[in-house]
């Protein structure tokens, strides 16, 4: 008999890339979309078919995560071996834009799951894991981040994923559940949502080449992450619930690029060679020569970054490194894909897309 999965949210990056690899694995795959109201955002999830994943093992549940009653009973019914919770509110400035719904989407969820796992039996046969954000880990600039480093939360959003790590952390050390926190630092992919800076980035840029933009605008060039390819993560999110004893880890790659390194990359794979002028908000990254005839209706010296006050964040993240020795060591997890092949296949991705909508809009 095949395990069952439950992915709550599973009509996000993390969701897509996790439902394909459960079915290759065989599992049954059981997903809930997730259904938030922002009102005051233009945040819209990807739609599930989009990603072309059919299966008969693959069954979508549209219910609303507030509803208590209709997640005891769908437990009842698929009484699953795992379950991954994907659906912590996941958007920049978020816990700013709508508070509330930060507040309602992430800090009572696990909670909710926890509760819902004992109160039908479950809590020694169904093991859970926890998407938790790399903000639990900003503390302090220049220290290594791990597993043992809490958080020093601000926006309102981070105050609900704070609550959620330590229930999952409570509810494995007081009942003996199989739950884990999975702190994941950025991971990007073509399915990433247009409103995340990657995707603005590779979206951008290809859309220059063909005419359809003409700038790109960004925010802090200098600001650092740490990025990494979605279906590589979600490997070990997987991994994560095979062992024996449930621990927290943190997901990473361990290095760190600036934003201004990212859109390099992804200009050198369009064909274009940058080179940035002017310092803070005067920063421009303006074309010092085209190298392939993909941009070859641009010109040299055209600006196509810039800085735009507009998106620089109220905060900024920290910059200490993060530490995944701890998943290499016990998982032997390694990712797999550098950041610069992440970046050719999400530039490829969405230069196809905005090859054919040049292509539509000449008739």
């Amino acid at each position: 008999m095949s395990r069952v999965a439950l992915i709550i949210s599973i009509s996000g990056q993390d969701g897509s890339y996790l439902s394909e690899l459960l079915l290759k694995k065989g599992y049954t795959v059981h997903g809930i979309n997730r259904h938030i109201p922002l009102v005051a955002s233009e945040y819209t999830e990807f739609v599930y078919d989009k990603f072309c994943i059919k299966s008969p093992d693959l069954h979508i549940h549209d219910e609303i995560m507030s509803d208590v009653s209709c997640i005891n009973d769908l437990l009842a019914t698929i009484r699953p071996d795992e379950i991954y919770n994907l659906g912590g509110l996941n958007h920049a400035n978020t816990g700013y834009i709508r508070p509330h719904d930060s507040l309602a989407a992430g800090g009572i969820s696990a909670l909710r799951i926890l509760e819902a796992i004992r109160s039908q039996g479950l809590e020694h046969k169904t093991r859970y894991y926890h998407a938790s954000p790399s903000e639990l880990c900003c503390l302090v600039n220049g220290l290594t981040i791990n597993e043992m480093v809490t958080s020093n939360p601000y926006p309102s959003e981070t105050v609900a994923q704070v609550s959620d790590f330590w229930t999952v952390v409570n509810y494995r050390e007081t009942f003996g559940m199989h739950a884990c926190n999975g702190i994941l630092f950025n991971h990007e992919s073509p399915h990433r949502s247009e409103h995340f800076v990657t995707r603005k980035i590779s979206i951008g840029l290809a859309n220059i080449t063909q005419g359809l933009e003409r700038c790109l605008h960004l925010g802090n060039l200098n600001a650092l992450r740490d990025w990494g390819h979605a279906r590589d993560y979600v490997k070990m999110q997987w991994s994560m619930l095979q062992q024996h004893e449930p621990e927290d880890y943190v997901i990473a790659t361990g290095v760190q690029y600036t934003v201004r390194q990212f859109v390099t990359f992804a200009a050198l794979e369009l064909g274009i060679k940058l080179r940035f002028v002017g310092k803070g908000m005067d920063e421009k990254g303006v074309i010092a020569a085209i190298i392939s005839p993909v941009a070859a209706a641009l010109k040299v010296g055209d600006v196509v970054v810039a800085v735009d006050p507009r998106y620089i964040r109220p905060e900024e993240k920290c910059k200490a490194p993060a530490n995944p020795t701890k998943a290499r060591s016990k998982l032997g997890w390694i990712p797999e894909t550098s950041l610069q092949d992440l970046v050719i296949e999400m530039v490829q991705a969405d230069l196809a897309s905005a090859k054919e909508l040049a292509r539509l809009k000449t008739y």
